[in-house]
């Protein structure tokens, strides 16, 4: 449990670390550039939501760089 403020307290969120191949960073920080915000932020707000709602747990028909090419 995290402590916000006397009347706030919200559960410890979980944590990952991912890392990258180097081309797989290039382009995703060339993404990231063109839309004005941070690989994390693509990451967090583009490329996981695609993710979950897209796959739901199955695996992927599509080949990584068509996808990754999508979200551009």
């Amino acid at each position: 449990m995290i402590l916000i403020s006397e009347e706030s307290v919200v559960p410890a969120l979980p944590k990952f670390m991912q890392t990258l191949d180097d081309t797989i960073f290039r382009e995703l920080e060339k993404i990231a550039k063109k839309r004005g915000i941070s690989i994390q932020e693509l990451i967090r707000a583009v490329i996981v939501p695609e993710w979950v709602t897209g796959h739901n747990g199955s695996e992927a028909k599509e080949p990584a760089a068509t996808k990754l090419n999508s979200w551009r």
